[in-house]
């Protein structure tokens, strides 16, 4: 088999990066800067770009420098579309992620994830300005005000998925309805608990005060009670520690200041009570319930597994956020919310009846 030349290495890492968008945001480097980055020589750097012109990968500008051809075929009329995400490892972020992969897979859209550490990360102000839509999923971190005006204004096309920012006049896809997250409380009511308690350790976004809204109302409505553990984290610090640490300094302090049911913003507030729970001698499931608003993907094979909601499927609104994106001139259309019809309640091990049903633990 005769050997492959260097420079076709050259080439393929190239179209390996132009598929992946990596120039979707950003220039590509001239052949020298690629020699360096590849690490070959100038000439071979060269000869791969000369290579990829002849195909029709690359072209130059009158200037000289590169770019990815816009007439090739396939991406003559695709648009650019980047997710901006929180910098920091979640498996709900990578869920969001492949959502919206799958659906500008199968829209053949130049797709770009990028990450930000905070809201003045360069990265945010080149994602709205390189690309033709932008969805934003949210950190905690407060968004300051010369940003917002950057994702309000109307020549930017940016939608807010996990989150609600239509009161700013921007479309966005929320994950869960009021009526999904009732199914969560509604269960354990009818499990028996009278006492309901909430924990949370993330950020206070607004999604975060919005689950807990949604508790405090049930709470009234029921004519039920639950005390509010509330010990948000800082941005990029781990909830899951910090759960099992306010939980068990509670239950260590004060055995009966937690009810027979907590239910839990988000899956690693979850995880964490549970374990404080577990090394405090309570059988989680049976002693207390532990469940969360919305569960992922590993909820159901922790033991316990996890009650709580699963991912719903939102595809079908993503795509109607590309439609907006590939529109010209068109404002959008329709309301600004955008809500699945459907999410399920997963029902976990870590659920159960009390042992005296109807307790009240006192607080």
């Amino acid at each position: 088999m005769p050997k492959k030349r260097l420079f076709t290495d050259v080439m393929e890492a190239i179209e390996r990066r132009i598929a992946a968008g990596d120039y979707m945001l950003r220039d590509l480097p001239g052949e020298r800067r690629l020699a360096e980055e590849v690490g070959v020589s100038y000439m071979t750097a060269r000869k791969a770009v000369t290579g990829l012109i002849e195909r029709g990968v690359l072209a130059r500008r009158p200037n000289g420098s590169l770019i990815v051809n816009p007439g090739r075929r396939g991406t003559a009329s695709a648009i650019k579309v980047a997710l901006l995400t929180p910098a920091y490892p979640s498996l709900h972020l990578l869920q969001c992620r492949d959502a919206v992969s799958r659906v500008a897979e199968a829209r053949r859209v130049q797709f770009r994830p990028v990450e930000y550490v905070h809201w003045d990360d360069p990265t945010v102000a080149e994602a709205v300005s390189g690309a033709d839509g932008v969805i934003v999923i949210p950190s905690t971190e407060p968004i300051p005000s010369r940003v917002l005006r950057v994702f309000t204004d109307p020549d930017n096309r940016v939608v807010f998925l996990d989150d609600d920012m239509t009161d700013h006049g921007v479309p966005s896809v929320r994950l869960f309805a009021k009526a999904h997250i009732t199914k969560v409380f509604d269960h354990l009511w009818n499990l028996g608990h009278r006492r309901i308690d909430c924990l949370n350790v993330q950020g206070r976004n607004r999604e975060i005060v919005r689950r807990i809204g949604e508790w405090l109302g049930w709470l009234e409505r029921r004519q039920a009670v639950g005390s509010l553990i509330d010990a948000p984290v800082e941005p990029y610090t781990d909830p899951t520690a910090a759960a099992y640490r306010i939980i068990q300094k509670t239950l260590r302090c004060k055995p009966d200041a937690i009810g027979t049911a907590l239910m839990c913003t988000t899956q690693p507030a979850a995880i964490g009570a549970v374990r404080a729970c577990h090394d405090a001698g309570l059988t989680v499931g049976h002693d207390i319930s532990v469940c969360a608003i919305n569960c992922e993907p590993t909820g159901r094979y922790f033991v316990p597994s996890l009650t709580g909601l699963d991912a719903p499927e939102i595809m079908p609104l993503v795509d109607r956020c590309f439609d907006w994106f590939a529109g010209k001139g068109a404002a959008w259309v329709g309301p600004l919310l955008l809500v699945p019809p459907r999410a399920n309640l997963y029902l976990g091990e870590s659920t159960g009846a009390p042992a005296v049903v109807g307790l009240v633990r006192p607080g």
